[in-house]
């Protein structure tokens, strides 16, 4: 994600994989999507289970959550209607079933027998998910209906038990596991489609259009409605680059934006092994959010040049959380900073824009040092270490700064320190070791320190624990 408070079919490395086989259709007049899964679960975990978990991510938004879903900062911009709410109801399942977390924010399903090591079961859970009024990921917006994380989803299994952690406003609070997804999908057809995969068949019935989708090695699935989507497309080798807009003046200059960042990228770091990315003008508080093959931007950003930079920002996330995953609830520096300094290495890599990275880091260092600044003299102290939870930051500003900034500052230090041939010879690695997988700051520290040469743990821990002095 890229928060407005900063400036400016393919092969999987894992032979096992979990498959979702989803029935979905959306009703346009009660805000609900009506929801039938099947999920092949495999179990990878190495240990015998008596049940699996999902998060219900849409019940953050219900009335009575004990987690508000934007910052106080944010709150109008969201609900622009006033205060609206969502949630998620599990009809039926072929399982016995429960909920648990502070805000029935996790789905139970006891096994009828334990399920040993590598050993399938079939799990099926009808559902509905009632939509807010809500500028968000997931909500009915004033220009686009967006549905991020608005499905069940496997819960991450690991230190011996399912990663159980709820919503958050400071970030994103998400952590899920490369799977194959097939999507059939019902929605007025007064609406154009923006959606992870590959729409492989559609037809129109009675007012209703009716879309399969299909989408391989992926960690989540989402779509996007609109009356008003205009579409461009490019195609960059073998992928097509969709541009979806409605209130852009440039939408020439904003597709041509995202072609050079698939590209920049592609050598950079590795190939997008994917043959769609959708970039999406969408209504969303914050700058923008990636999915996998979708990205949204904000349509309410500041500047041309802002917008500009958040597509570039979300398509690096295509790499820095898509490709590359990571528990974005208690690492989540690990991908935005990645993706922070990657759109750096963008703007270095294509003059035309007349922004470089030297510009760049001296931003985020005055910036840095001047929120540090003014939080010390009001709180007496601050804190940037980067290991913490989204529910340990103090608040937004202090996440984006750590998790953002102060990331950013980091790599761009080790890419002086290294060069740039060593550092990208680094982060090649970092992706070729971590790609389909999930990577943890260890992983990042391995990469960076063997195709260096050096041993790089105390540089990386001394930015962890918030030892050196910036600027």
């Amino acid at each position: 994600m890229l928060s407005l408070f900063l400036f400016g079919c393919t092969e999987n490395t894992e032979s096992q994989k979990n498959s979702y086989e989803i029935k979905l259709a959306y009703n346009d007049e009660t805000h609900t999507l009506l929801g039938d899964m099947t999920v092949n679960y495999i179990n990878t975990t190495g240990e015998s289970l008596d049940y699996v978990c999902f998060h219900l991510y849409p019940n953050a938004f219900r009335e009575g959550s004990t987690q508000s879903v934007v910052s106080l900062a944010n709150y109008n911009r969201a609900y622009y209607n006033g205060k609206s709410y969502g949630d998620i109801d599990i009809i039926s399942s072929n399982k016995e079933y429960s909920f648990i977390g502070e805000d029935e924010n996790i789905l139970k399903l006891e096994l009828s027998s334990p399920l040993a090591p590598n050993d399938f079961v079939i799990l099926n859970i009808e559902f509905q998910t009632v939509l807010p009024e809500i500028n968000h990921r997931i909500g009915v917006g004033e220009n686009t209906i967006n549905f991020g994380n608005a499905v069940p989803i496997l819960c991450v299994y690991e230190h011996g038990d399912f990663d159980l952690n709820g919503y958050n406003s400071n970030g994103d609070p998400f952590y899920s596991e490369i799977a194959d997804y097939s999507v059939q999908l019902a929605f007025p057809e007064k609406y154009k489609l923006a959606s992870t995969g590959e729409v492989v068949s559609e037809s129109v019935d009675e007012g209703n259009k009716l879309v399969n989708i299909t989408a391989e090695d992926v960690r989540d699935f989402v779509f996007v409605l609109s009356e008003k989507f205009e579409v461009l497309s490019e195609e960059v080798g073998q992928t097509t680059v969709d541009y979806y807009f409605y209130d852009d003046e440039n939408p020439e200059e904003s597709l041509k934006t995202s072609v050079l960042a698939l590209q920049t990228f592609n050598e950079l770091f590795g190939e997008y092994p994917y043959t769609t990315l959708k970039v999406v003008e969408a209504s969303f508080v914050h700058g923008g959010m990636e999915f996998p093959n979708l990205v949204l931007i904000s349509d309410s950003l500041y500047s041309y040049e802002t917008y500009l930079a958040v597509i570039v920002h979300e398509i690096a996330h295509q790499w820095w959380y898509g490709l590359v995953g990571n528990d974005q609830y208690n690492y989540g520096w690990l991908d935005e900073g990645l993706a922070e300094f990657s759109t750096a290495l963008f703007y270095e890599k294509n003059s035309e824009y007349n922004l470089d990275k030297d510009q760049m880091t001296l931003r985020n260092q005055s910036n840095y040092n001047i929120f540090k600044k003014i939080y010390t003299d009001v709180l007496g102290s601050v804190d940037t270490k980067f290991n913490r939870a989204l529910d340990e930051f103090a608040n937004e500003q202090e996440y984006v700064y750590t998790a953002y900034v102060k990331a950013y500052l980091m790599h761009d230090t080790l890419y002086e320190l290294l060069g740039e041939k060593t550092y990208l010879k680094c982060l090649k690695r970092y992706f070729n070791e971590n790609q389909f997988k999930l990577a943890t700051p260890e992983n990042l520290i391995s990469a960076f320190s063997k195709a260096s040469g050096k041993n790089l743990e105390s540089f990386f821990y001394s930015w962890f624990e918030d030892k050196v002095i910036i600027g």
